[in-house]
């Protein structure tokens, strides 16, 4: 019990300090399980200012880290004003298929993973430039932005209240009230950190404002739908919404720099390092002599003259068609069945999250849905006959936790999903038109290459040798089979190109200038359709490829995409609106005239007007694009990969407990890869009592291996009972000390086990004086507890935005088994070899067994439905030391933790929860206030040692429900809860009455209890 009352005070307050602020990842992944991987070979090398670590299999892309961090180093430490005192750590990944960056600026490092960005909110660029000059944007500039040591992130204000109620043999009742919220030491708003991080430096073109990110904030503009400044300060929104924090900012970023100067960013980066600053709006009125709302306010109006200005002729002319999937955040790749009647395409359905999709197929008759596949997220076909489609996905992993690509086949005649390629790496397949063959995307080491594989054999062919970070998408066999259409980039935009299978040549079709992507051909193999953003807007086009005449059929305000033709000429797309990807539908598509689609894009001021003294004399032209050349890398000693251990970090805490003040901190150390983390932990009080802990994790093997140590000291007194010596005081200490030792695997996804060894020793120390005023001492040990747990956990909660506060989809299933040989004192006996007091004990021996189900199901809009099922099992007699409670904040809520005990324990609880206010977008000070449920719950359930249940013995209670989502200090996740409950029956336990009153229970912390 007491280790698991730690986790969960440690879970609230400490988890936010070493992710939740300092985790900048280049992109947010919603599903992704960390795993072990003991596989991996790793390997190291230094340059000037870097230390480079990669696995075996990545080398490339760690040597093209290492030359662009090394070219972009002194234009952001000048940006700045801030160069790092030691070489700031880069790891490369490349065990699963996913691209992300994520710079860890407390620990002094930077992760990157070597596969390209293919996403559907942003454009093409070159992947390592543009991320690596992003994330160490955020190793720099938010470190300037610290206000102490790199080794004080932060600190904790904590406070524990207790009920009133509790055993005679335990000093303080159970808790009712926690709360533990932190004192950011970075602070700084999603929208700046972000925006100034893709705004880089003027001039190097890594990242630009390209087709995509007007896209994102010109339908934002017309339909109203612009971020407030408050709502742009933080993430926790749908995938449109968190990269709309992005798009934003780097809008805004730029609007700063070119109206405001370069230098703005930096000033307003050293402001919010003052001790004392804490708002944004007020250090960009140092840095701009403007606050904050009245920037965003020019901002805004600016955009909306220049969007109501460009869109003049596109809004008289436009054509979209009609929309025939409205539903859902992401509708991708639609095709058309051979017959017309059909269409498939990939859907989120209604997720919040582009990353969780389906592959679906709808009847364009009758208007039915059906999902085919969970876990499609690319490009897919569906065989000429109509009878199966192939697709690739991640949902299985293999046996060391890798998500890889692997292609699929899911016939439609007998329902089945069959699973074609193990580790395969490849995506965007494409039947050959006899369905003997696929086209396929493979990915490795950065780099994407076309592959075709015989679907009888298995045998896989690369068609392209491509090694220095091209990137390949979406190919389609063309009708004839003699034919692959495809997109490529080197780096930056996208090329559409056609790969002749007899002679392996490449024809362009469609050059990069414009990016030209998604690329079909009409079923005749006459013509070619694609998406193109030649006119500043993505639009369908179609391409003669006899004539070569180029015919644009949409004219979008968003931007259309991935379109297919139907056999009788109807054009379906993916239409981008304000609020995500559509499917539109346009019958007979015709040619638009050119002087109907004209469209401004914003201009960019020239870098020199904008780039400060020292920055104009590095003569940046040699490293901005296209001028570099990232063929040519550098050469590097290259060693083994050494354990480099990071300093330990500090956060110091104020913790309310009891009626007394605790001082202490968190502490906690790893090495770069994970390999070994150490995480710590005290506080201790005027009278010196001490709560501390260590937990040590190994994970270098495919389980990880731990050891966990948990002590706890109390100091009492009270009056000596003998009335000659009443201004004496007896005083005792009790030490309580538990050791766990043990490993832990994740399973499956969502399944995790635990078994672990476990210690414990409870230790009381009297001292006090005889009758005659003589002083004694007596100390003793009064548990000692030995045993083995199994513990297994399975959580399937679906993903959303409100699935902390209101899961609506999923259950959390926890089991749990002790073995348990416990010795628990009886009084005590004089040692008749030593004559000396010792103590006596009776033994304990038994299994336990507990099972926590907690179900959630949505019901209308967003109201929820939450059932559990709580029990707990102890299979022989026990001293009611080791009693199961049912009662208290996580239990039967209208009655006292200690009120109701037994060696057996069932509860239920059902509640319903509903969001109040979904929006509230209001801040007081460092707290913005995003979200507020309600919710009326019903508990039930007992604790006996009979043998029989006995439903009228079953104790009742009902109440309410708040619940306020927030986030403080721009990135700190905070999470109020009240409940109050009330127990509907009366009864007794050793003497005491509970029930028929009112109980409540409150907490901050950075997560919900359920």
């Amino acid at each position: 019990m007491k280790r698991i009352l730690v986790f969960l005070f440690l879970n609230m307050s400490f988890a936010g300090a070493q992710v939740a602020h300092q985790n900048h990842s280049h992109l947010t992944s919603y599903f992704w399980e960390v795993h072990n991987h003991p596989e991996l070979q790793w390997y190291s090398f230094e340059t000037e200012h870097f230390v480079l670590h990669y696995h075996e299999g990545a080398e490339r892309t760690a040597k093209v880290i290492a030359k662009v961090a090394e070219d972009v180093h002194g234009p952001i430490t000048a940006l700045y004003g801030f160069t790092p005192p030691e070489k700031t750590n880069f790891i490369v990944r490349d065990h699963d298929d996913y691209s992300n960056g994520a710079a860890y600026y407390y620990d002094n490092k930077v992760e990157i993973w070597a596969s390209s960005m293919s996403f559907e909110l942003r454009g093409t660029h070159d992947w390592l430039r543009n991320v690596i000059t992003h994330e160490y944007t955020h190793m720099i500039q938010l470190q300037a932005a610290r206000k102490f040591s790199r080794k004080v992130p932060a600190a904790y204000l904590q406070w524990i209240g207790y009920e009133k109620e509790k055993r005679p043999d335990v000093l303080y009742g159970y808790p009712n009230t926690i709360v533990s919220y932190p004192i950011a030491f970075t602070v700084m708003p999603s929208w700046f950190a972000e925006g100034v991080a893709q705004y880089q430096i003027p001039g190097l073109k890594y990242e630009h404002w390209d087709s995509h990110r007007d896209m994102l904030l010109r339908t934002a503009a017309v339909d109203k739908k612009i971020l407030t400044l408050g709502q742009m300060s933080s993430f926790g929104k749908n995938s449109i919404g968190n990269e709309r924090a992005y798009n934003q900012g780097f809008s805004f970023s730029t609007y700063l720099a070119e109206n405001y100067g370069l230098e703005s960013l930096k000033k307003a980066t050293d402001a919010m390092a003052k001790k004392t600053q804490y708002s944004f709006s007020r250090a960009l009125k140092v840095a701009t002599g403007k606050d904050g709302q009245t920037l965003y306010d020019e901002w805004k109006i600016h955009l909306e003259k220049h969007y109501a200005n460009s869109l003049q002729f596109i809004n008289k002319n436009k054509v979209e068609g009609e929309i025939i999937e409205p539903n859902g955040i992401g509708n991708f790749y639609p095709r058309w069945s051979d017959d017309g009647r059909t269409i498939a395409y990939i859907s989120t359905g209604g997720s919040d999250y582009i990353s969780l999709s389906s592959l679906v197929l709808r009847d364009m008759v009758t208007n039915k849905k059906k999902v085919l596949a969970g876990g499609a997220n690319q490009a897919f076909d569906w065989s000429k006959d109509g009878t199966s489609f192939i697709y690739s996905s991640q949902k299985n992993k293999t046996k060391h936790g890798s998500r890889l690509f692997d292609l699929y086949l899911y016939d439609l005649n007998k329902k089945k999903n069959t699973r074609l390629t193990k580790k395969l790496r490849g995506h965007s397949p494409a039947f050959s038109p006899d369905a003997k063959k696929a086209a396929f995307v493979i990915n490795g080491d950065g780099t994407q290459n076309l592959a075709v594989i015989n679907l009888k054999t298995k045998e896989v062919e690369r068609l392209t040798q491509f090694k220095n970070g091209e990137q390949v998408y979406y190919p389609r066999w063309s009708p004839d089979g003699m034919s692959i259409l495809f997109s490529f980039t080197p780096g930056e935009g996208r090329s559409l190109r056609v790969m002749h299978l007899a002679d392996k040549k490449v024809e362009i079709i469609a050059a990069t200038g414009p990016d030209n992507r998604d690329g079909i051909w009409a079923r005749d193999g006459k013509k070619v359709y694609f998406a193109s953003d030649r006119s500043g807007i993505f639009n369908i086009y179609s391409k003669d490829l006899q004539t070569g005449e180029i015919a644009q059929l949409t004219n979008v305000v968003g931007g259309a995409f991935m379109p297919d033709i139907s056999a009788d000429g109807i054009l379906i797309y993916s239409l981008f609106v304000a609020d995500g990807y559509k499917i539109a539908k346009i019958n007979k598509p015709q040619p638009i005239e050119k002087s109907l689609t004209t469209y401004q894009k914003f201009r960019s001021k020239p870098a020199t007007e904008l780039l400060t003294d020292q920055l104009a004399a590095m003569n940046l032209n040699g490293i901005a694009a296209p001028n570099y050349d990232d063929k040519k890398l550098p050469a590097a000693e290259i060693k083994p990969y050494q354990n480099r251990y990071s300093a330990f970090s500090l956060i110091p805490r104020v913790v309310r407990d009891y009626g007394t003040t605790k001082l202490g901190s968190y502490f906690f150390s790893s090495d770069l890869l994970d390999n070994y983390n150490v995480l710590g932990g005290f506080g201790v009080n005027s009278k010196f009592d001490l709560d501390a802990f260590g937990l040590v994790n190994y994970n270098k093997f495919g389980p990880t291996l731990f050891l966990e140590a948990y002590n706890q000291r109390r100091n009492t007194e009270e009056n000596n009972p003998y009335p000659s010596l009443r201004d004496k005081k007896d005083k005792f200490r009790y030490n309580l000390t538990e050791i766990y030792l043990g490993m832990r695997h994740r399973l499956f996804p969502g399944h995790n086990l635990e078994v672990a060894l476990n210690y414990g020793q409870y230790n009381a120390k009297i001292n006090s004086y005889t009758q005659d005023a003589k002083p004694y001492s007596f100390g003793y040990t009064y548990h000692i507890g030995r045993g083995i747990q199994t513990r297994y956990e399975y959580f399937g909660i679906a993903p959303a935005i409100d699935a902390s506060a209101n899961p609506r989809a999923g259950r959390a299933v926890t089991l749990m088994h002790r073995a348990q040989s416990n010795s628990f004192i009886d009084g005590f006996e004089v040692n008749s070899s030593f004559g000396t007091v010792q103590e006596v004990y009776t033994d304990y021996n038994y299994n336990e067994i507990n099972i926590d189900w907690k179900e959630y199901l949505g019901l209308w809009k967003k109201h929820s439905l939450y059932l559990r099922f709580k029990g707990g099992f102890i299979d022989r007699e026990v001293d009611s030391f080791y009693n199961l409670y049912n009662g208290g904040l996580d239990g039967n809520r209208g009655y006292p933790f200690y009120s109701i005990e037994g060696r057996k324990s069932i509860l239920t609880t059902l509640a319903y929860r509903l969001p109040l206010f979904w929006n509230i977008d209001k801040s007081l000070a460092q707290i913005y206030f995003d979200k507020f449920y309600v919710g009326i719950f019903a508990d039930y359930g007992n604790a006996f040692v009979e043998d029989s249940i006995e439903l009228k013995d079953f104790k009742r209670s009902v109440g309410t429900q708040l619940r306020l989502e927030m986030f403080s200090f721009y990135g700190y996740p905070t999470k109020l809860f009240f409940d109050a409950a009330y127990g509907l029956d009366e009864f007794q336990n050793r003497g005491i009455t509970y029930g028929k009153e009112w109980r409540y229970y409150f907490g901050i912390t950075f997560d919900y209890f359920d």
